[in-house]
């Protein structure tokens, strides 16, 4: 990932906080020349260096189907993005000197993935990951509210991975370089748009 000092995110929790908020991760390897992107929902540990990561996939997936050895793979966590209209730049207006952009915060993690078929391993995973997605509901449902017996199947037609983050690289990009007055007036824009992802950017903008 490609990042300019004023955009850098480094601070360890500002990090975990984002790939927390947006546990959907794109996972990408790369084996025998070719590029294998999906969609994924990690679970986050704060254990080493970076933190683990876990997850786990159907068995006819082509991540565990293709080649189930460790390998290297890279997951990118993204927020909420928006376009940013030229027009809404109050010094750019006067100067001329603007463009479209687009703002949101990214996380690149890079490790090595590592598959784990165990099924209690799966229990606990599936347990640990549906805790952190329902955390603060009024009513959070559990694993425990499935019965047992469809919860040991749905383990046995899973398999989960760890990945041990080895790097982590994050990415800001909430018009920084902009003066005060662009960036309240992307805010005021960006909370007038249709779009709930843009009213977000909004949001992000303004911590």
């Amino acid at each position: 990932m490609h990042v300019q000092p004023l955009f850098a995110m480094t601070e360890r929790e500002a990090l975990h906080r984002l790939m927390r908020d947006y546990p959907l991760a794109t996972v990408v390897v790369a084996r025998s020349g070719k590029m294998d992107a999906n969609l994924l929902p990690l679970h986050l540990a704060d254990r080493g260096a970076h933190g683990l990561l876990s997850g786990h996939v159907a068995r006819s997936h082509s991540l565990w189907a293709q080649d189930p050895t460790e390998t290297e793979v890279t997951a990118v966590f993204q927020s909420p993005n928006a376009y940013i209209s030229p027009r809404w730049y109050v010094n750019g207006q006067r100067s001329g000197r603007n463009a479209p952009s687009w703002n949101y915060v990214a996380v690149q993690a890079q490790g090595r993935l590592r598959f784990i078929d165990d099924a209690d391993w799966m229990r606990a995973h599936l347990a640990a990951l549906t805790a952190a997605q329902e955390a603060g509901r009024p009513h959070p449902w559990s694993v425990e509210d499935a019965s047992p017996e469809f919860l040991g199947e749905t383990a046995r037609r899973l398999v989960g991975f760890e990945i041990e983050i080895q790097a982590l690289t994050g990415k800001r990009f909430l018009s920084q370089q902009r003066t005060e007055a662009d960036r309240e007036s992307l805010v005021r824009n960006l909370e007038g748009e249709v779009s709930l992802a843009a009213r977000a950017v909004g949001e992000l903008i303004k911590r």
